[in-house]
């Protein structure tokens, strides 16, 4: 009985459990109704039409990022550090609020004024999706707000406020873009993406005021945190820009090569990926990230590291198991009998996530400690292996080269990354 109530107690302080145990109830929730959305989609659009979405969804990811001028890591960091600080929080808030200012002019003369051109690079010019990007341009603005309210509920580990903005968010996005598509097709789609973050926004930030209301009593047009937080600009903006733009050409390579519908294809494995990535989604921010930051020494970090791996990767493998053996209901539930070709994709897809996880508990170490040039250098390392590698592979195996492509980058970015940190893992101590 004592064994029982020290286990019990054990749990009951375990923040990693915590937030985990939340975030699988999140996990199921977006799995549902992305089974919901992915299933409209598929019958209504088809394979062609999920590889529009595909790429406009890469256009509005970079823009999420962007409207705060890929502060959002750093933001985490400094809430973290000064939850209890109202004064600096302010002074960061305040340098934030300024930055999305700033970037929201200038996304809206890239969007307005350049959406012909971006027209043609995303969609070609065979298409007229014009007004996608007229309509983002008013929309960033509240992207930016919106990443703010986030990194201020990930900086406090605020995971339970996270959980309840974040079904709500689930819930309201899967019901507009169904709706809209439903009524409109293609062109439905489409225009869902680009209005569901303003729907973001006002589920954030209702929730948020209820909870914090009157926690910041003024916001000054002030960039006391600037250089402090540009310092993860870098890092994230040129990785992000990177991450979104090989997409794009992944999935052009393969329509110009194959053909569109396996374009669509490909989109819809990444889906299925992404859906189940959610699990450890909020985890990163929400418990390692700001756990991370605190670290002073090696030997604190390669602690750590094996905790999160111990209790993580079982549950992970045991989910992508299963994933794997059910592959064929999943695809059918998601999507329609025409997507059963993509059954061949998820061997390589499941190894390459699961060596992703592992490889992403080991380098937010880089993001923590501002390591930049670490970072970038592995992150672009990863990205044009992908790129690289799918193009090498795509001759022999077709599409499902991508996908073999995705796994074998993983591996060699693993590599390279422990490579990397070997100083941290063996050895004597280090400070970080």
């Amino acid at each position: 009985m004592k064994l029982f109530n020290m286990i019990k107690q054990s749990i009951k302080n375990n923040i990693l459990f915590k937030v985990t145990s939340a975030n699988t109830l999140l996990v199921f929730i977006r799995m549902f109704f992305a089974l919901c959305t992915q299933k409209v989609m598929a019958i209504v659009i088809g394979a062609e039409g999920i590889a529009f979405v595909g790429n406009f969804r890469n256009v509005v990811s970079f823009f999420e990022q962007f409207s705060i001028l890929g502060t959002f890591n750093g933001l985490v960091k400094y809430v973290s550090e000064f939850k209890e600080n109202k004064e600096e929080l302010n002074k960061l808030f305040s340098t934030v609020f300024v930055l999305t200012i700033i970037t929201s002019l200038f996304s809206f003369i890239i969007l307005f004024f350049g959406a012909d051109q971006l027209n043609g690079y995303i969609f070609g010019d065979s298409n007229n999706f014009d007004f996608l990007f007229k309509i983002l341009a008013f929309v960033v603005p509240f992207m930016g707000i919106s990443a703010i309210l986030n990194g201020y509920l990930n900086g406090h580990s605020d995971y339970k406020t996270f959980t309840r903005a974040t079904i709500f968010i689930v819930v309201i996005s899967a019901v507009v873009l169904i709706t809209i598509t439903i009524t409109n097709g293609l062109n439905g789609s489409l225009l869902a993406l680009s209005i569901i973050p303003l729907f973001q926004f006002l589920s954030l930030f209702v929730i948020f005021i209820k909870k914090y209301k009157g926690y910041f009593k003024r916001i000054d047009l002030a960039l006391v945190y600037k250089n402090k937080l540009l310092s993860y600009s870098l890092m994230t903006l040129v990785v992000i820009l990177s991450i979104n733009w090989v997409d794009i050409a992944i999935r052009n390579l393969i329509e110009n090569t194959i053909s569109i519908k396996d374009a669509g294809y490909w989109t819809a494995m990444t889906s299925i990926s992404n859906t189940y990535m959610q699990f450890t989604a909020a985890i990163f921010p929400l418990y390692i990230l700001p756990k991370y930051s605190k670290m002073t020494s090696s030997i604190e970090y390669r602690d750590e590291v094996f905790n999160i791996a111990k209790f993580l990767i079982p549950i992970f493998t045991f989910g992508l198991i299963l994933i794997f053996l059910l592959k064929n209901i999943v695809i059918l539930l998601l999507y329609t009998d025409e997507f059963l070709a993509i059954s061949v994709f998820f061997k390589w897809q499941l190894l390459g996530d699961l060596v992703k996880l592992m490889a992403l508990i080991v380098t937010y170490i880089f993001l923590a400690k501002k390591q930049m040039v670490y970072f970038i250098f592995t992150e672009l390392l990863s990205v044009f292996l992908f790129y690289g590698l799918s193009q090498y592979f795509i001759d022999d195996y077709g599409t499902e080269g991508v996908v073999l492509a995705h796994f074998v980058r993983y591996l060699i970015y693993f590599a390279v990354v422990l490579f990397l940190l070997r100083h941290y893992f063996f050895g004597k101590p280090r400070a970080l």
